[in-house]
């Protein structure tokens, strides 16, 4: 059941971090036949995977089987190992784009306790699996990372990333 109209993707693993995106591009949810939560207008199309492994290969295999897809966005926040680049700063971790931060990141399916034999920027759960899932169907794609702690706090809250997610927007929405 490919849909026609080519759309642009932008993939998620929360709600929260989705919601500043629906907002800001007035996306309306779909019904569809998965369990993931996805988002879309005539242009855009979000889907919200979860976190796990499988959940973000399940949902991004989902999405482009059955729609056509011209480009494609991995965006959330991530880890940071460097405490003196600030919360929020925005990452581009697979190209080099002018005017953007480009930092390599480490996907761990479990959180690291620290960041001690880490040797990238940046960790999150999800960017090694979306880049393996863009390159076997499409050429044209990013993975932004928001810097959102240094391993050493608390996790942030809904609020905290809702935030960091919407004041980012107007720093990538020049790449759709």
């Amino acid at each position: 059941m490919l849909i026609n109209m080519s759309k642009i993707l932008i993939h998620t693993t929360s709600l929260i971090e989705a919601q500043p995106i629906v907002d800001f591009f007035n996306l309306e949810k779909l019904t569809n036949p998965i369990e993931n939560t996805i988002y879309s207008n005539d242009d855009l199309i979000l889907i919200v995977s979860g976190v796990s492994k499988e959940e973000i290969l399940d949902s991004l295999n989902y999405i482009f089987k059955n729609f056509q897809i011209s480009k494609a966005f991995d965006l959330s926040i991530a880890s940071c190992s460097d405490g003196s680049i600030a919360l929020g700063t925005l990452f581009c971790t697979n190209r080099f784009i002018n005017g953007l931060n480009f930092a390599n990141v480490t996907t761990v399916e479990k959180a690291l306790e620290t960041d001690k034999d880490l040797e990238t920027l940046l960790v999150d759960k999800q960017a090694e699996f979306f880049r393996q899932t863009c390159k076997e169907n499409i050429q044209d794609f990013y993975i932004l990372k928001i810097v959102s702690d240094y391993f050493d706090e608390t996790t942030p809250s809904e609020k905290e990333i809702f935030q960091l997610i919407n004041d980012s927007i107007l720093k990538w929405k020049n790449l759709i």
